[in-house]
Formats: C-alpha cells, sequence, structure tokens
C-alpha cells in the first residue's frame, strides 16, 4: 500500500477516535449525573487479528483512551484482548463487534501494507 493510502487511513483513525472519544464522553457523563444506574459493566475478551507488538499497542491504547473502556490484559499468546466495558450490558458481541468492525480495522488499515 502506498505512503499517501496509508496517511489517509492513518488520519481517518484519528479523526473518528475524536469521534468516538466525543460520543463516550458524552455517554460517561450522562451515566454518572443520571439518578438511575445506567451502566452495565462487564469483562469481555476480544480476539484480535492484530498480530504485530505495534497493531496489539494500537488498539489496546485506542481502547483505554476511550471513556468508559479499559483494556486490562493481553493473552499470552498475543490473540484475545481483556477489556472491561462500562455499557457492555448483558452480552458481549456488540462490544467485541465493535473493536473488530471499528477500532481494530482502522488500525489494521493505517499499520499494514
Amino acid at each position: 500500500m502506498s505512503l499517501v493510502r496509508r496517511l489517509w487511513f492513518g488520519l481517518r483513525l484519528f479523526v473518528v477516535f475524536l469521534r468516538d472519544l466525543v460520543v463516550s464522553s458524552v455517554q460517561v457523563a450522562r451515566a454518572v449525573l443520571s439518578p438511575r444506574d445506567i451502566a452495565r459493566p462487564r469483562f469481555t475478551t476480544i480476539p484480535l487479528r492484530a498480530t504485530s507488538d505495534v497493531e496489539i499497542t494500537l488498539v489496546a491504547n485506542f481502547i483505554s483512551l476511550t471513556p468508559g473502556t479499559l483494556t486490562i490484559d493481553v493473552s499470552p499468546d498475543r490473540k484475545t484482548l481483556l477489556v472491561h466495558d462500562m455499557f457492555a450490558g448483558e452480552d458481549s458481541t456488540a462490544a467485541r463487534a465493535s473493536v473488530r468492525d471499528g477500532i481494530e480495522a482502522r488500525v489494521l488499515k493505517a499499520t499494514r501494507p
């Protein structure tokens, strides 16, 4: 992939991350200020397609930098992340899909040739 395309995907990754940052910040603020308990925290395992140290680190950091989520651990075989999600609810499917189709997909486009 050309350098221009990788730079484009890197810029896109950054812009979409900023949007996710704003949306999740509002969601966390709403949960904190709400008189009702709307948070449904859950630990979730996220299978990774990322293989290099840079890819795994970027995915894990983007997850942790987004309010309401925190990367807890990377499995010894480096194929799974353990993530705490403040709004995962009863089922982790949506959280897994969000990482796989969102953050991880954009990181892989920006880092792989």
